[in-house]
């Protein structure tokens, strides 16, 4: 009897222990997780031709916070975003670099300008991505926008149609004024 009692004894023991090991497991797992997502990543640097012909590269645009809209002129949610990037284009036109970017390496420079010409008010940069950004940025749904900070960080990120009114609380975060 004694020695089924001492076995009950450490069979809860050893279950306590392993909760215990779960929960500490959980908490690393998390910390480092929560670690993870306030850390910027420096966003990839990168060379394009703009519609009108123009080279440009993201350092370029040191200082500036930069909007990137990866994209493609079949997508749907893709055209269906453009108004909530009217919103932040003429919120933050002379603030912000906003660019988008076609990812699909089938489609010319004349489809990507007929589709932009669709969008009057899409004053903004418009390219194909020759430089292989959709790899570099991850992009493996559509429309994926990008954030990039003042020192050239990537501070957020957002897959499928996000309303404008979470791209501008972003965008004023990272605004002196914001």
């Amino acid at each position: 009897m004694e020695t089924d009692i001492a076995a009950r004894r450490k069979r809860k023991i050893m279950f306590g222990l392993l909760i215990l090991l779960g929960v500490v497991a959980v908490v690393v797992v998390g910390i480092f997780y929560l670690l993870q997502e306030h850390s910027p990543t420096l966003a990839p640097e990168f060379s394009l031709t703009d519609l009108n012909g123009n080279a440009f590269n993201l350092s370029d645009f040191k200082g500036k916070v930069v909007v990137i809209d990866f994209m493609a002129t079949w997508c749907g949610p893709c055209r269906l975003e453009m108004p909530e990037f009217k919103v932040i284009w003429e919120k933050y036109e002379d603030d912000i670099v906003m660019m988008s970017i076609d990812i699909d390496p089938t489609e010319s420079v004349q489809t990507l300008r007929s589709y932009a010409q669709e969008f009057p008010y899409a004053t903004w940069t418009w390219a194909r991505d020759t430089a292989n950004l959709g790899q570099a940025y991850h992009v493996t749904r559509i429309p994926k926008t990008v954030i990039i900070d003042q020192d050239g960080y990537i501070r957020f990120t957002h897959v499928g149609v996000t309303p404008s009114s979470t791209f501008i609380q972003e965008v004023d975060q990272l605004l002196p004024s914001g």
